[in-house]
């Protein structure tokens, strides 16, 4: 069955009820996947959850990115804004944050799909994190060691750089307003 693109975003956003938690059930079947994956970017959103200098990252067991330290993330659900995905996602591994924020938008082509990262950062206020089925464990890394992170995939790496640059940056800004003249 060939679906037009309007059909499967029609099928994408109406497939679920948003109020309750996703389910087997409300996923749409393996054929309509493949077929939306073949025409279009999945939109998805990637947290940077960060305390003082350091930031997390996950051991991911699923493909793609397979065994790699990954942020948390995931597909946005119908009608979440992007800092909505990112407080659900925290908190289905056991984490609070403050204030997601957007740090910018990372195209990721692989083999079987294009997806669009949007990625977000939040301030970690509490909870220990907690296995998924996406992440089997859990390590703070210091900010200013990223490229000491392996194994990582290329799109994580780029998302952390843009963050701590635009920290760093900030930070800055803050100290040169916040003088005393």
């Amino acid at each position: 069955m060939r679906l037009s693109v309007n059909r499967i975003l029609l099928v994408i956003i109406s497939v679920c009820d948003m109020d309750m938690p996703p389910q087997r059930s409300c996923l749409i079947s393996e054929d309509c996947w493949r077929e939306v994956t073949g025409k279009m970017p999945i939109p998805c959103v990637d947290t940077i959850v960060w305390n003082e200098h350091r930031f997390l990252m996950g051991w991911r067991t699923i493909q793609p990115y397979k065994n790699v330290w990954a942020l948390l993330g995931g597909r946005i659900t119908r009608g979440e804004s992007f800092s909505q995905t990112a407080i659900r996602q925290c908190r289905e591994s056991g984490l609070t944050i403050h204030k997601p924020y957007y740090v910018g938008i990372f195209p990721v082509r692989l083999p079987s799909r294009h997806d669009m990262a949007i990625c977000m950062a939040a301030e970690w206020r509490s909870g220990d994190p907690t296995p998924t089925p996406e992440l089997s464990r859990y390590a703070w890394f210091e900010a200013d060691r990223i490229d000491r992170v392996r194994p990582i995939g290329a799109n994580y790496k780029k998302m952390l750089r843009d963050w701590w640059k635009k920290s760093k940056l900030q930070a800055r800004a803050t100290r040169a307003i916040c003088a005393p003249v």
